[in-house]
C-alpha cells in the first residue's frame, strides 16, 4: 500500500504514523511544509528507513500518488489537497475501525479542560486494580502506537488491555466522524470534562465548536458523564437517551475530591469501582506534566505550572485551586478570546507577570488598565518572567518578614505560538528557569 503522511509534525504523532506503515511494509512519502531542518531527527530517521520526504511544499503527486492519506489533526478537513485523495484516515480513526478492539471497552473523553488529567487519572485507578488500560489521543500517545502493541500482543499470543482510555480534540472527533460516521465504535464511557469557548481563531463561533464535541455523543454511548450546566443542551440537541446521561456532580460523593479529579471520580464510580478504591489510587496519581504540574518549592514558594491552561477560564479555575497568594505568570497569542474570564484571578493574583503576544497586547494589558490593576512587563523571554516574579515575590516576602507560603504559578491564558514552538515548550522553559533559581540555592531536583 501507498501511504502519504500530511503533516509529519513536531510532537510525534507523524513518526508514530510513518513509522507503523513502514513496519507493515508499506511504501511511505511524508510532506509537510516545514523545513528538514525544522523536521531534525525524527525525519533523519524514517527517510534512513526508507520513507520519501517531501519538504517545504505540498504536491499533487503525491495525493494522487496515495493509496491512503493519513492527515494531520491540524489539517483542515476542507484543505484542498484532500479532495485528491482516494483515501483519508487520522490515527485515531484507523484505530476506532480495526478489529482489535472488539473485546476492548473504549472510555472516550473530551472537553475544553481537563481532558489530560482526566484520562491519567482514570487509567492510574484502572491499572491500580487490575484493570489493564491503555492510553491514546490528544495527550500525545498515537493511536498507530497503540495498534502496534494489540498486533505485537496478538502475534504473541498475550492479553489485550481490558479499557482503552481515549482522548479526544474537538478536531480528532470531527476527522473520526469523517472517516467513519456510522461506523464508530461503541463507547463504554464517554466523558465531556467542561465546555468553554476555544479554538476560535479555527472555528467561525463556539456553536460550530461545540457542534465538533456533540458528535462524540452517539447512541452508540452506553453512559455519557457531564457537568451539569451543559446536561439541558445535551438533552435538547443529541439523541442520548435521558437514562444513559449523567452529571458529574450528582455522582455521590464528587464534592469530597479535588475539583480536576471530580470526572475522573465519576467515571470510576460508573465502572463499577468502589471509593475506597478509587481513593486509594487518587492518592499515588502524580498528575500530568504542564497542568498545575507542582515543579520546586523554594524559601516556601511553590513553583506550579500550568502551560496547558490555554485558555482564560482555566486560569481562573488554576488560580482558584492555589491554596495560598500567587504571583501569576501569563499571557501570549490571541486564539480569538475575550481576556474577561481571567478577570477574577487577574485581580486576586498579589503581582502579574506578563508573557509577550497578541493576547496580552491586545487584550490583557487593555483589561488591566481599564481595571486600575498594575502589572509587569510584557516579557519576550519566559526565563525573564520567571526571573523577575521570583525576585518580587522573594522581595515582598521579605518585606512582610513573613513565614507564609506564596506560590508562583504559570497559567497563560493563551496560545503559546511565536514566543514557542508549543505549549509544552513553554512549560519545559519554564521548568527549566525554576530548575536554574533552585540549582542557584543548591537544591538539586529532577523534573523529568
Amino acid at each position: 500500500m501507498k501511504v502519504l503522511i500530511f503533516g509529519l509534525g513536531i510532537l510525534g504523532g507523524g513518526f508514530a504514523s510513518a513509522s507503523f506503515f513502514l513496519d507493515q511494509g508499506d511504501e511511505v512519502r511524508i510532506t509537510d511544509l516545514r523545513s528538514e531542518t525544522v523536521l531534525g531527527g525524527p525525519l533523519a530517521i524514517l527517510k534512513h528507513r526508507g520513507a520519501l520526504a517531501i519538504c517545504q511544499e505540498h504536491r499533487e503527486e503525491d495525493f494522487l500518488w496515495a493509496d491512503m492519506v493519513i492527515k494531520n489533526p491540524a489539517v483542515s478537513n476542507t484543505n484542498p489537497y484532500l479532495a485528491l485523495a482516494k483515501r483519508v484516515e487520522t490515527d485515531m480513526s484507523y484505530l476506532f475501525a480495526s478489529p482489535f478492539l472488539k473485546n476492548i471497552q473504549i472510555i472516550a473523553i473530551t472537553g475544553t479542560k481537563g481532558k489530560t488529567t482526566t484520562a491519567a487519572a482514570i487509567s492510574h485507578v484502572l491499572n491500580s486494580h487490575d484493570n489493564e488500560s491503555l492510553q491514546c489521543g490528544n495527550m500525545g500517545i498515537s493511536g498507530f502506537s497503540v495498534l502496534a502493541e494489540l498486533q505485537k500482543r496478538t502475534k504473541e499470543a498475550k492479553p489485550l488491555p481490558s479499557y482503552l482510555v481515549c482522548e479526544l480534540s474537538s478536531w480528532q472527533i470531527r476527522d473520526i466522524h469523517a472517516s467513519l460516521r456510522e461506523s464508530l465504535p461503541e463507547f463504554r464511557l464517554v466523558i465531556l470534562t467542561s465546555l468553554f469557548p476555544d479554538h476560535l481563531n479555527t472555528y467561525t463561533d463556539f456553536n460550530e465548536y461545540k457542534k465538533d464535541k456533540w458528535l462524540l455523543l452517539t447512541s452508540k454511548s452506553k453512559q455519557v458523564i457531564i457537568s451539569k450546566e451543559n446536561l439541558w443542551e445535551i438533552k435538547a440537541t443529541t439523541k442520548i437517551p435521558t437514562n444513559r446521561l449523567f452529571a458529574i456532580e450528582d455522582v455521590p460523593e464528587a464534592n469530597k475530591v479535588e475539583a480536576r479529579l471530580r470526572p475522573a471520580w465519576a467515571a470510576c464510580r460508573k465502572l463499577g469501582l468502589t471509593p475506597k478504591a478509587i481513593i486509594a489510587a487518587f492518592n499515588t496519581f502524580r498528575g500530568v506534566p504542564h497542568r498545575q504540574e507542582q515543579v520546586g518549592v523554594l524559601h516556601n514558594i511553590l513553583f506550579i505550572n500550568d502551560s496547558s491552561a490555554t485558555i482564560p477560564e482555566a486560569v481562573t479555575f488554576s488560580c482558584e485551586s492555589c491554596p495560598w497568594p500567587y504571583t501569576l505568570i501569563c499571557g501570549g497569542t490571541d486564539k480569538n478570546l475575550a481576556a474577561d474570564a481571567m478577570r477574577s484571578a487577574l485581580a486576586d493574583a498579589s503581582a502579574i507577570f506578563m508573557l509577550d503576544g497578541s493576547f496580552t497586547r491586545n487584550k490583557l494589558i487593555p483589561l488591566l488598565e481599564k481595571a486600575g490593576i498594575p502589572f509587569h512587563g510584557p516579557y519576550n523571554s519566559m526565563k525573564d518572567a520567571v526571573q523577575q516574579a521570583f525576585k518580587f515575590t522573594r522581595e515582598y516576602q521579605q518585606k512582610q518578614e513573613s513565614t507564609q507560603n506564596f506560590t508562583i504559578i504559570l497559567s497563560p491564558g493563551a496560545a503559546s505560538f511565536g514566543m514557542f514552538k508549543h505549549e509544552f515548550d513553554r512549560g519545559d522553559q519554564f521548568k527549566a528557569t525554576v530548575m536554574e533559581i533552585l540549582n542557584s540555592e543548591g537544591i538539586k531536583l529532577d523534573l523529568g
